[in-house]
């Protein structure tokens, strides 16, 4: 068996990634919307699952993953990653706000708020 062989064994599938990134929601509904899924592998992926996302991908629907991410999916150092990584800037559009309506006084005490 040759190098490249035996690393295509262990390269997960679509639906492996998406059972480690989301683990309430069954995993062929995960993959239906590609976008929120990539944004689920940005936000809590680790190497192996970034690494399939990176390879799987664009570079666009990555980016455009990120810009229509939900809030509350990323925290901020995430957020701040992604946009480094994506576009080379950590502030490339704000950090999606949970409450945006809310002033900042009434928001809850949590840490991400």
């Amino acid at each position: 068996m040759t190098k490249r062989a035996s690393m295509n064994n262990n390269t997960p599938s679509a639906l492996e990634v998406a059972r480690r990134v989301n683990w309430y929601t069954p995993p062929d509904e995960v993959t239906a919307n590609p976008p929120l899924f990539i944004a689920q592998i940005m936000a809590r992926g680790g190497a192996r699952e970034i690494t399939w996302m990176r390879r799987n991908f664009s570079i666009e629907r990555q980016r455009s993953a990120y810009v229509s991410a939900p809030s509350g999916l990323f925290s901020r150092r995430c957020w701040a990653y992604w946009g480094l990584m994506l576009f080379d800037d950590p502030d490339a559009k704000p950090y999606p706000a949970r409450f945006p309506d809310t002033p900042a006084d009434q928001l809850p005490p949590w840490p991400g708020f």
